[in-house]
């Protein structure tokens, strides 16, 4: 009998705590993608850690690599990316849907906006790297280890038939209870 009522209990935190997360993730997203789409570093910046920075991910050469920043600053480029690229951000949130990207065609096979809680992006990345590279003794990875902390983010559009980009992938993190911007993610474009 205690043991169904403390299930009940810790259920039911569980249930507020992700509720809670859900709408502090929800305002984050919003403000992260406006942020991206006015080209307004400052707005993006308030979800960056000063501790940990922002890692661009992005390919050369079909190499994984990643750059640590500071912040979230348009005049500089993105990993490889010169130049920031244009999103029109208006597809409603959806929880849990992943959207997958053709790399033959350089679009998204289906349209919209992916929350995906308990993601384990960012190690899956860390296992990409060659060999050479201990990204995983890093900080900004160390930080992302636990699952549950991580949320990976898409926003799927094809906005232009021969975009460098379509759409905007990053990760943010739960740190020291509240939600940053850890990673922007532009592995679908090959930089050579």
């Amino acid at each position: 009998m205690y043991t169904l009522l403390f299930m009940l209990c810790s259920f039911s935190i569980f249930k507020a705590q992700t509720a809670e997360d859900k709408k502090e993730i929800s305002t984050a997203v919003t403000y992260i993608l406006k942020g991206f789409q006015t080209k307004d570093g400052d707005i993006m910046n308030k979800y960056v850690n000063p501790t940990y920075g922002v890692g661009v991910l992005f390919k050369s050469g079909g190499d994984l690599g990643f750059v640590l920043n500071e912040e979230v600053d348009f005049n500089m480029p993105l990993g490889y990316i010169q130049k920031a690229w244009n999103i029109r951000n208006q597809f409603p949130m959806q929880f849990d849907t992943a959207f997958e990207y053709d790399l033959n065609h350089k679009k998204w096979k289906k349209e919209g906006l992916s929350v995906q809680f308990n993601s384990n992006a960012v190690n899956a990345y860390a296992n990409k790297f060659l060999s050479q590279y201990s990204v995983k003794d890093q900080e900004i990875f160390k930080v992302n280890f636990n699952s549950k902390n991580v949320v990976f983010v898409t926003l799927a559009e094809n906005t232009k038939e021969n975009a460098p980009i379509n759409g905007f992938r990053f990760v943010m993190t739960k740190i020291e209870g509240k939600w940053f911007l850890t990673f922007i993610d532009v592995t679908e474009y090959d930089a050579e």
